[in-house]
């Protein structure tokens, strides 16, 4: 039987510089791998949380050196956590027990850190950022989890259904080992979360994506109709076409797109779509990909956050 695991009991503190430590914060002090979260604690006046899911393959370690986001949240009085869940770098996120993990979670970071009061903000990148919509629409439709204040995702896939046709496309078509390599992993692994497939039954990707096309009840997205939401993209096609093989339709930019313009249709003034350009690089490689923490301006990220703090 899958569990989900409760506490978190050991921890690592370090300075890492002048005004901010880390804190290294473990369920289980013989596994590194899971269930751990790294803690970015500012040394002054603590004014609000904000929790970081990375991409799928990547540890909150690789994260927190892909992006200065945390350095922007500390000077602004924020906690900032880069969270690792039940499966490590191979969590899914939008799953049932990835999503029971992030409810654990929150839970233990507040009561860890003693946010009463003080706003929650979530953020994350890719398959993350699928988590985090995944989530705000589960706590704004559920009393007993904590609601966050806002919050953001970096180039999200949000409509599964849609993923899974594009990924299809790239294993039939892509010449590129890595896009095709990464397309056949992804088909097998939304089969197996979703235990379906489009063309059997869309269904469970109706109600498990965070958004659908084909929903037209906007089921799940609709529970954002009154949360700030920012979703940042970078469609850099060209770029795309040239290196992975991949056409429009297989971009996340069009799932972010829908998901915003819904929302605004709903009345929501707070959802905003961010399109950059020239900005998507790994900071460790220093390779250019538009798929990147880097596409977010941690400055302009943090201060939109903090605009609905009060709210």
């Amino acid at each position: 039987m899958r569990k989900v695991i409760l506490g978190f009991l050991f921890s690592i503190n370090f300075l890492v510089a002048e005004g901010q430590t880390m804190e290294v914060v473990y369920s289980n002090p013989k596994d590194t791998l899971f269930n751990y979260y790294i803690a970015f604690k500012p040394q002054g006046e603590v004014k609000g949380l904000l929790v970081l899911l990375t991409s799928f393959g990547e540890s909150p370690q690789i994260t927190s050196n892909e992006t200065d986001i945390h350095k922007i949240a500390n000077k602004n009085g924020l906690i900032t956590v880069f969270a690792s869940l039940q499966y490590g770098t191979y969590t899914f996120f939008i799953d049932s027990l990835s999503q029971s993990s992030i409810d654990q979670l929150l839970k233990n970071l507040h009561e860890r850190y003693g946010i009463i009061n003080k706003p929650i903000f979530l953020g994350g990148f890719s398959l993350g950022g699928s988590g985090v919509i995944k989530y705000a629409e589960r706590a704004n439709a559920n009393a007993g989890l904590l609601k966050p204040k806002a919050i953001f995702a970096i180039d999200p896939p949000l409509d599964f259904e849609r993923l899974y046709y594009s990924l299809e496309y790239a294993v039939r078509n892509s010449t590129v080992p890595i896009a095709k390599n990464e397309a056949d992993y992804f088909i097998k692994r939304i089969q197996y979360e979703f235990q379906s497939y489009p063309e059997y039954d869309k269904t469970p990707f109706q109600t498990i994506s965070p958004y659908s096309f084909s929903d037209t009840n906007q089921t799940n997205i609709k529970f954002l109709a009154n949360t700030p939401v920012m979703l940042i993209s970078e469609p850099d096609i060209i770029w795309q076409m040239e290196e992975r093989d991949r056409s429009l339709y297989e971009l996340n930019v069009l799932d972010c797109s829908l998901a915003i313009n819904s929302l605004r249709l709903m009345g929501n003034n707070n959802a905003k779509l961010v399109l950059t350009a020239n900005k998507g690089y790994r900071k460790l490689s220093g390779k250019k990909n538009p798929h990147s923490w880097s596409i977010a301006d941690s400055e302009e990220t943090i201060n939109w956050l903090l605009s609905f703090a009060k709210n």
